[in-house]
């Protein structure tokens, strides 16, 4: 269900990340774990389960994202801020080695843009000690990288989705870190994300003229490192509406009513208003999953 990860290796890597975050960008550390949050469910609806806490029905927490968002809006003087919590994500089919149902998370926000998210990716990844010698750096990152669906087509049309067997095929060949970005709707970002749109061509090699099509994308970025997506972010939406319209919409309104039905409409749409109801700014956040970044680390670690 969950791995048993050694007191070494949780304070080894809290530490690298606390130090970046922390000592090196003057992040404050945010104690999430004991608010309660609706709000707190990440995009796929199937994963959330719910526990009864002083004769109310909440769900069990997938992401501290929500918290760090209320106190950067709060006070956007803060320079960011960071969480280190549990995500419970009950998986359908977890995939052995790679799901755990229960997990560590360290997480972050910050006011910034997605090149501004970027940025802090690539350098928080330079320096854990993870480099790119062979490729040419994507973005503004100095690692490689890819828009989602030009690595779709880079296998001639036979997907739609990428998978664990895709991210494998980045990190044989890209190697330890590879950023992921521009993905489309179809695969479900989460509603607080902030939108675009953007051209890509389809069509299967050498059997048809592949066309250009335009589509609307959200600003995310997924990390894989050692072959897994380790770290998902993504900039923040600064549109209520289009929040609010993204909430009822993603995972085709799977997300919106399994809340509803769980939790009560009226109570859900309290505090979505609630969250609606503040000023907002150009910002980013993400999660990185601790038990995969020491996996990736130990990787980079056994090449040395």
């Amino acid at each position: 269900m969950s791995t048993i990860i050694s007191p070494q290796d949780f304070t080894k890597t809290t530490s690298l990340l606390r130090s970046f975050f922390s000592d090196h960008r003057g992040f404050l550390e945010v104690h999430t774990q004991n608010r309660l949050s609706i709000l707190a469910a990440c995009e796929d609806p199937t994963t959330v389960s719910t526990y009864n806490y002083s004769n109310e029905v909440w769900p069990l927490p997938q992401t501290g994202q929500m918290w760090l968002e209320y106190e950067l809006l709060k006070d956007p003087s803060l320079p960011g801020v960071f969480c280190v919590s549990t995500s419970y994500r009950q998986e359908q089919n977890p995939i052995e080695g790679r799901h755990d149902l229960i997990f560590p998370m360290f997480e972050f926000e910050c006011g910034g843009d997605f090149h501004d998210l970027l940025k802090l990716e690539s350098d928080l990844l330079t320096f854990l000690g993870f480099e790119n010698t062979q490729h040419i750096p994507y973005e503004n990152t100095v690692f490689p990288g890819g828009k989602y669906m030009n690595i779709v087509n880079r296998f001639q049309g036979k997907v739609q989705e990428l998978t664990d067997y895709h991210e494998k095929w980045m990190y044989d060949t890209y190697g330890d870190a590879f950023f992921l970005t521009h993905f489309p709707f179809h695969t479900s970002p989460f509603w607080n994300m902030k939108t675009s749109t953007d051209t890509w061509s389809v069509g299967v090699k050498d059997q048809m003229i592949p066309q250009e099509v335009t589509g609307d994308i959200a600003m995310k970025c997924d990390v894989i490192m050692g072959g897994m997506e380790t770290i998902g972010s993504a900039e923040r939406s600064s549109d209520p509406e289009k929040m609010r319209e993204m909430f009822h919409t993603i995972s085709d309104g799977m997300y919106a009513n399994l809340l509803f039905k769980l939790f009560g409409k009226e109570r859900v749409e309290k505090e979505l208003d609630e969250f609606l109801s503040f000023d907002f700014f150009p910002r980013f956040g993400g999660g990185i999953g601790v038990t995969r970044m020491i996996s990736a680390l130990d990787k980079l670690n056994s090449k040395k």
